[in-house]
């Protein structure tokens, strides 16, 4: 069974059971530093103005190609770097070598160096430049970028519409949402009269309407538990499950929606045991629209729980992420890690600038704002890297599937992903690997974007 063609339309019908809730994002671009973060804002910063931030398309900047900075004599290097005389005009190609010479700046503990490369670049990144231009805005924090703080403060007055459309016109989260879905409902078995989700970080709960008419269809009855983990604040669990229900109470859909620890999901699932329902363990993670990072911690032990309750009963564990995993693994310094995630994040940018036509430049630089700056963040990136052995262990299992069966990505679920994306039609492209071809992968230009993956228990 695969997901009616709604999945394939704008998520947000007149009639859309939820509307976004941007609680979890902060006015304060300080945020955007910390690594294992959820972003919260004041309840009074609401949409007030459906006007995207007006900004002026003349950069005044210039910049040249420059060569990766050598240790010795970097005084006179970083004099070179910054003199707009000697750089000339302002190349794409510059700027990431600029990039690249403060990650082998940073590589060779030579902090005065990266902090002359690092002003430099904020002094020459554009908002309205080429998408390593625009990665360069953001990558770095500084008190005194006003223009950046500027730019966030317009783009979350204007949240709810930002979201829509972000959500309807690309498809990084859609694509994740579609796939997980489409497999949980094809791995359902006739017979149950039950089928019970687990949902890693709900949030708003987007993901779930798709299901619910799901259940509509084939009769079954839904309970949906979202985890509640130890650092969360400001939950908006409340609203969600008021939107979902209703939603599900507009199609007759029998649901029950429900918040608990991971303490107490452990023990749930040792007790609920029958052969009449159907579990599917859902975990999404780094994905653009989420604005916070999950613990590698928290992921290990709610994939133990799935694992211990599928090995005795039917279910399903359905994974999708931004391709962390890949781009913490198999790298021996820290400039080819940096440049692995610049290669990410460029895709990303240049992507979302395809789909917006130049007259509408306000209106994707407030999208990048809000979904790709939190994620593009130098020092969280170092501290990737320096706690890259903690998750070597992950990567590794990640690897071996976890101990799983990789559940098989159907044709037709691979054929709905294609339509999506218009694969022919433009740059994306839909790709299967993995063990079994239980992998499913969203790209760009041949740069994977998004990942999502599922497993059953080892036979």
């Amino acid at each position: 069974m695969v997901l009616s063609k709604l999945l394939l339309q704008p998520s947000w019908p007149t009639h859309s059971y939820c509307h976004p809730n941007h609680a979890h994002y902060n006015l304060k671009m300080e945020v955007f530093e910390t690594y294992d973060h959820e972003i919260v804002t004041p309840d009074n910063s609401s949409v007030s103005s459906t006007n995207f931030p007006v900004l002026s398309n003349d950069s005044g900047h210039n910049h040249d190609h420059v060569s990766l900075v050598n240790t010795e004599g970097f005084d006179d290097v970083c004099t070179w770097l910054c003199d707009d005389d000697d750089l000339g005009s302002y190349s794409r190609t510059g700027t990431k070598n600029l990039l690249m010479a403060y990650a082998e700046a940073i590589e060779m503990e030579q902090e005065e160096l990266a902090k002359a490369i690092v002003k430099c670049i904020s002094e020459k990144a554009n908002p309205n430049g080429s998408p390593i231009e625009r990665i360069a805005l953001n990558l770095f924090q500084h008190e005194e970028n006003q223009e950046k703080a500027y730019l966030f403060q317009e783009s979350l007055r204007n949240f709810n519409p930002a979201f829509r459309a972000f959500y309807d016109i690309f498809p990084y989260v859609r694509f994740a949402h579609l796939t997980a879905c489409s497999a949980i409902i094809e791995a359902v078995p006739t017979y149950v009269d039950l089928v019970y989700i687990v949902d890693f970080d709900i949030l708003e709960g987007i993901q779930w309407p798709p299901i619910i008419e799901a259940m509509a269809r084939i009769k079954k009855s839904l309970i949906i538990t979202s985890i509640k983990h130890d650092l969360d604040q400001d939950s908006q669990f409340d609203q969600t499950r008021r939107h979902l229900c209703n939603f599900a109470r507009s199609l007759g859909v029998d649901l029950k929606v429900q918040e608990m620890g991971m303490t107490q999901l452990a023990k749930e699932m040792v007790e609920r045991k029958s052969r009449s329902e159907f579990t599917a363990f859902n975990c999404m993670i780094g994905l653009l629209h989420m604005g916070r990072t999950r613990k590698t911690t928290q992921v290990v032990s709610f994939l133990k729980v799935a694992r211990g309750h599928l090995a005795k009963n039917q279910g399903i564990i359905t994974f999708g992420d931004d391709l962390e995993v890949e781009r913490t693994r198999n790298y021996s310094d820290f400039s080819s890690f940096f440049n692995k995630n610049l290669a990410h994040y460029e895709a990303l940018y240049e992507s979302i600038e395809h789909g917006f036509p130049s007259y509408l430049n306000e209106a994707r630089i407030a999208m990048e704002t809000l979904f790709l700056a939190p994620s593009v963040s130098s020092k969280s990136w170092l501290q990737k890297w320096e706690e890259r052995r903690e998750s070597a262990v992950f990567c590794m299992n990640f690897e071996k599937g976890f101990g799983l069966k990789g559940e098989r990505m159907s044709m037709e679920s691979w054929k709905e992903a294609m339509e999506m994306v218009k694969e022919g039609e433009s740059p994306y492209r839909i790709r299967i690997e993995g063990e079994n071809g239980n992998e499913m992968v969203l790209e760009w230009k041949g740069t994977p974007l998004v990942r999502v993956c599922a497993w059953n228990v080892m036979s």
